[in-house]
């Protein structure tokens, strides 16, 4: 642990056990302070804007949401908290910065289980179906809830093993119901679970009309099936086509 670190988590330690709000909404109040701390950022700051400005010129993007350390070349990078200049400052809760049909792809690899479904999910599934071009795909990676439910439901810890849960299970995470709260919540990051037939539905109602299973590895626009490695065991993979 570095010296930082060290002192952040003393400081941690120190204001949690007196702050009269719960880890849960300081955290939440935290990422809205990033994200308004973003949003200002893009519309005041002459570099920004003038980023932002150029990225909205351009045509067949792809685009590469909440990238995280994930930072793809040919791609424009999104992040609320970019991990090198390479990224965009963008808060993708709702919204990508591109223009209207001006992007090929794009691919969301373990973002879309964060987003609150009732209003951020739609609002960012019509925003990707405006920014894509006809024919572009949005190339969505979540877990696949279906499949834990399913291995809660079998007698032995087979159904667990083959989506890599630790055996024994972890010590925080004790029995098979808290592995599955896990996947939903994942300690409240996580604010839905996603089975093919659930999020079948919400891309039919963000107006995509071509929707796919898909397998690691495979899209239907290739250059979108850079999957990450350790997400493979358990996850979904679903295309989207925008109609020509």
């Amino acid at each position: 642990m570095t010296a930082s670190a060290s002192i952040k988590q003393r400081l941690g330690g120190w204001v949690f056990p007196r702050l009269p709000i719960t880890r849960f909404l300081f955290d939440q109040l935290r990422f809205e302070v990033n994200g308004f701390r973003v949003r200002a950022a893009n519309r005041t700051l002459p570099w920004r804007r003038a980023r932002l400005a150029d990225l909205r010129g351009q045509r067949d993007l792809l685009l590469n949401v909440a990238c995280g350390p994930q930072i793809l070349e040919g791609f424009v990078n999104l992040d609320l908290l970019p991990s090198s200049p390479q990224v965009v400052a963008w808060d993708c809760r709702r919204s990508v910065p591109a223009a209207d049909a001006a992007a090929a792809g794009i691919r969301a690899e373990q973002f879309v289980e964060h987003l609150e479904t009732r209003e951020e999910l739609p609002a960012f599934l019509r925003d990707c179906r405006r920014a894509l071009k006809p024919g572009g795909v949005l190339r969505i990676v979540v877990p696949d809830a279906g499949r834990y439910l399913h291995a809660y439901c079998t007698p032995d810890l087979s159904g667990f093993r083959e989506l890599q849960v630790p055996d024994p299970f972890p010590s925080d995470l004790p029995t098979r119901m808290d592995v599955v709260n896990h996947i939903f919540h994942q300690w409240h990051e996580h604010r839905w679970g996603y089975d093919f037939e659930a999020l079948t539905h919400r891309l039919s109602a963000a107006g995509f009309a071509e929707i796919r299973q898909m397998q690691y590895g495979a899209s239907l626009l290739p250059a979108l099936a850079q999957d990450r490695d350790v997400h493979a065991r358990y996850s979904l993979y679903v295309d989207a086509v925008k109609a020509a």
